[in-house]
């Protein structure tokens, strides 16, 4: 099983699950050294800093993580960020492809959460109905696969991996931030916690967090822009 989901990533290019989160849970998940827990595993002091978007579970596994598979689910992302009014920064986590590998990780073609989870499964055959043809989504709305889609990318773009317990510090490739003034803030914000990005990419990605620039990129094969930033400045890449 791990060999075909490994072929199954190299076929398709898969370079990354994402994970997004308030950018105050980013602080804590990277300078406590805690990574990315699930909201079972998440300490009462810990789920304090958590809002009521990150802990609910309608797919009922709250001992996995909500991952997408290479770029975000920028509908739900939409909903989050218009739910909390108080704290508007967000950021993107890039994870490593090979937690697609770990024993336990669940598929879903479309969003978890439908149907309290039902169509989520294991292994190969759970990852490759992430990109069938034609996959039936929200609100009863039918997403075809066309030639151009991005290969990586599944057919539903809320389709999502659910990755079991606790994605560890050296798992996080990366963020992508909407502008070069919220990379600057995070850095910053690392050090005042007494903590650093070293270690970690940051990009400034705004196409990322808007659904209807993504949708219209992964359909038509594209990679949205990622600009690398660094604090003496940015470089394209």
């Amino acid at each position: 099983m791990k060999d075909d989901l490994e072929k199954e990533i190299n076929v398709r290019g898969i370079s990354r699950l994402c994970h997004f989160t308030p950018s105050r849970n980013f602080g804590h998940i990277i300078a406590t050294g805690s990574g990315i827990l699930s909201t079972q595993a998440l300490k009462d002091d810990e789920r304090a800093v958590y809002n009521q978007t990150d802990l609910q579970r309608l797919d009922t596994h709250p001992e996995h993580i909500c991952c997408s598979v290479e770029y975000p689910n920028a509908w739900y992302l939409d909903r989050a960020r218009e739910k909390d009014r108080l704290f508007k920064d967000w950021v993107v986590l890039f994870l490593s492809p090979q937690l697609i590998l770990r024993p336990g990780t669940l598929f879903s073609p479309r969003n978890a959460a439908a149907g309290m989870g039902a169509q989520l499964k294991p292994g190969v055959e759970g990852l490759m109905k992430m990109y069938a043809p034609e996959i039936v989504g929200a609100y009863s709305k039918t997403f075809t696969r066309s030639a151009s889609h991005l290969a990586a990318s599944p057919t539903d773009q809320q389709a999502e991996v659910l990755v079991p317990d606790r994605v560890v510090r050296e798992e996080i490739l990366g963020i992508a931030v909407v502008s070069e003034d919220q990379a600057r803030n995070e850095v910053l914000r690392l050090k005042l916690m007494g903590s650093s990005a070293n270690g970690l990419q940051i990009v400034i990605a705004p196409a990322l967090f808007d659904k209807n620039a993504l949708n219209v990129a992964i359909r038509s094969g594209l990679r949205p822009k990622e600009v690398k930033y660094d604090i003496g400045g940015a470089d394209e890449t």
